[in-house]
């Protein structure tokens, strides 16, 4: 029993799980990693071990719920302060590959639509700050329009549980991008990255973003295949 479980737990530990929305008129696949199953997470520490209640994914209209998460300097950053923008909230963590492969494109939509007033505000959940800070530190450079913040509410903390992404947002796997509107509406949810996705581009055109218009209709395609 004893080798059974640590077998079992070394099992859960190294699992990444290729989410498949295959379709007979999609067969990609896109990359998440289901954050609330690994316990351990890859470097971190076990869960508190109580669940909760479970809160199902945001979807389209759903107003998102405020919460708190800390910069690289420690300033408590909220939603509130980027009131009247188009806000895309990408929860990640900094073991998760495909969050890894999916920033390079988020870069690249915060640049060039920043002058719209998009913002993307990347919380670090399901890890520790202690990883956060020198991953961070190592590669903002990359990154120069993503907002990074970590969820206090840190692996291995007595409130671990609490944490925005599942508690608040019913966050499942990361990558999990939540496109809002300047009033707050979760205009699309995202989850998951591959090569070639224009979803992200797509969300952005519903939350009011002006996009071109190919890119809209790829994209489109693309969400509505896993629907």
């Amino acid at each position: 029993m004893k080798k059974f479980t640590r077998n079992y737990l070394s099992w859960l530990a190294a699992l990444v799980l290729v989410s498949t929305t295959a379709t007979a008129q999609n067969t990609t696949n896109r990359g998440s990693i289901p954050a609330t199953k690994l316990v351990p997470a890859p470097g971190g520490a076990p869960t508190t071990g109580n669940p909760g209640p479970t809160v199902k994914l945001l979807t389209q209209g759903s107003q998102a719920p405020e919460f708190a998460s800390l910069d690289l300097a420690g300033k408590t950053v909220q939603l509130a302060d980027f009131k009247g923008k188009v806000v895309v909230l990408d929860f990640w963590a900094t073991w998760c590959g495909p969050c890894m492969k999916s920033l390079p494109h988020t870069q690249e939509v915060a640049h060039q639509y920043k002058s719209a007033g998009v913002v993307v505000l990347a919380v670090c959940t399901s890890d520790t700050r202690a990883k956060f800070e020198p991953w961070v530190k190592a590669n903002q450079a990359k990154y120069p329009d993503i907002i990074f913040t970590s969820d206090p509410n840190e692996r291995g903390s007595a409130n671990y549980d609490d944490r925005a992404s599942k508690k608040l947002y019913g966050v499942q796997g990361i990558p999990t991008q939540l496109i809002l509107t300047g009033d707050g509406r979760v205009a699309e949810t995202l989850v998951g990255y591959s090569e070639g996705d224009a979803r992200l581009e797509a969300a952005l055109a519903k939350a009011g973003v002006k996009v071109d218009a190919a890119t809209v209709a790829k994209g489109e395609k693309q969400i509505r295949a896993e629907k």
